[in-house]
């Protein structure tokens, strides 16, 4: 049976739609309280800066490679794969007791986590023709990002309600036993895709790697860099920032990652209000925009959750120009390795981010720390639009097959 007939009727947007939802999540319920179960482990502050970013570094090597394995074999086997191995990683760190064991299931999930990543899109993208493309592909990716901000408020809302009986261990862990599912339904679910049996995976890196490093691709890389800044700083701050206001409560975490996360799907929901708008100049806006909010609260001069909630806001707007952008310069052939080798900027700039945030925060602490991050932030997020000026190719859109359409404009 192929997966057409065993999806019946439903459309593959859909299909794509909900496992996008049940992935993100699993990944949301691991994310409201992974920093309070590393912490109720003993695990410092420095260490714990350190210990994230040794694992986004170990997710890197795998990140671009995996990309053209999937270009290269297909990427629904990837997919396959990848579910199955972050599951099992989600199951060894919420089961853990000592260091040793949480690190392993931290290392197996970031790991998996890597080998899926852009697998879902390349799937629905690479079957959009040139007709009306850009805005295909625009919507397609908006509907991916609002599914995956619904399993953002998903994953909080389940531990909201499970924290009232479970350990957030014991939570992590049934969000691993989730995504093995998922892998499990992946061959029933999606078709098989094309590959590219005549090149090697060699080969393909080295070509998405040479397009990510020219020059046309340098604005993407400053918005990509200055969001992942803001974003990774949101990440390192809001539990602890939580946890020093309201003491600990892992259904309190649940139920602020959950109004967080309807800040993010409404605004990745009004991103549609942005398809023309320049993403090269307002992208660096709302990515700046993401980071005042934390600024400000971080010195009481806005009330915690609702300045959250607003950073989340237009975080959510920021992720689907981002993304749109990307995915309407990205070539079919190549799409998923030129989405791993710009999600290696992105775990690059998350490492260097979080690394310094446990570094700063161990000196001068959290307020001036977010301060300095989004600062760092918002002088990067202005090299967007200047680099944009420089190289006028770089918001040119791509054709179904990757070359650049004369005075077509993304924005």
């Amino acid at each position: 049976m192929d997966a057409a007939t065993a999806s019946g009727a439903i459309p593959l947007r859909n299909r794509y739609a909900l496992f996008t939802l049940l992935s993100t999540c699993a990944d949301f319920v691991y994310g409201a309280v992974f920093v309070t179960v590393l912490l109720d482990r003993g695990v410092q502050p420095w260490a714990l800066g350190s210990m994230l970013a040794a694992n986004i570094a170990l997710g890197m090597v795998l990140e671009a490679p995996s990309g053209a394995l999937g270009d290269r074999y297909g990427h629904r086997r990837l997919l396959c794969a990848g579910l199955a191995a972050w599951g099992a990683g989600f199951a060894v760190f919420g089961g853990a007791e000592a260091i040793a064991a949480t690190v392993l299931g931290l290392a197996l999930g970031v790991c998996g986590h890597s080998l899926q990543s852009g697998t879902l899109t390349a799937i629905v993208i690479n079957r959009i023709g040139d007709h009306d493309r850009a805005w295909r592909v625009r919507r397609s990716v908006r509907l991916g990002q609002v599914a995956g901000r619904g399993g953002s408020v998903l994953g909080a809302a389940s531990v909201l309600v499970g924290g009232s009986w479970a350990q957030a261990g014991t939570l992590v862990l049934v969000a691993g036993a989730g995504l093995v599912v998922l892998a499990a339904l992946t061959p029933l679910c999606f078709p098989a895709d094309r590959r590219r049996p005549g090149v090697s995976v060699l080969a393909i890196l080295r070509e998405s790697v040479v397009a990510i490093a020219g020059r046309r691709f340098w604005p993407l890389v400053a918005l990509s860099v200055a969001t992942g800044v803001v974003m990774a700083t949101l990440i390192m701050a809001w539990q602890p920032l939580l946890r020093a206001a309201y003491g600990e409560d892992v259904r309190l975490n649940g139920l602020v990652l959950l109004l967080m996360t309807l800040g993010l799907m409404a605004g990745a929901a009004c991103s549609r209000f942005t398809d023309r708008l320049r993403p090269q100049v307002w992208g660096p806006v709302f990515a700046v925009a993401t980071g005042a909010p934390l600024a400000l609260l971080a010195f009481g001069w806005l009330p915690l959750v609702p300045g959250l909630v607003i950073a989340e806001f237009f975080l959510g707007v920021t992720g689907v120009v981002s993304a749109a952008w990307q995915q309407l310069m990205y070539s079919d052939a190549n799409r998923n390795t030129m989405f791993s080798a710009m999600a290696v900027v992105s775990g690059v700039t998350y490492a260097a981010t979080q690394w310094s945030f446990g570094w700063l925060w161990e000196l001068n602490g959290i307020p001036m720390t977010i301060c300095v991050l989004v600062g760092v932030s918002a002088v990067i997020a202005l090299l967007t639009p200047l680099s944009a000026r420089l190289f006028p190719e770089s918001v040119r859109v791509g054709s179904a097959h990757g070359e650049p359409r004369a005075g077509e404009h993304s924005g």
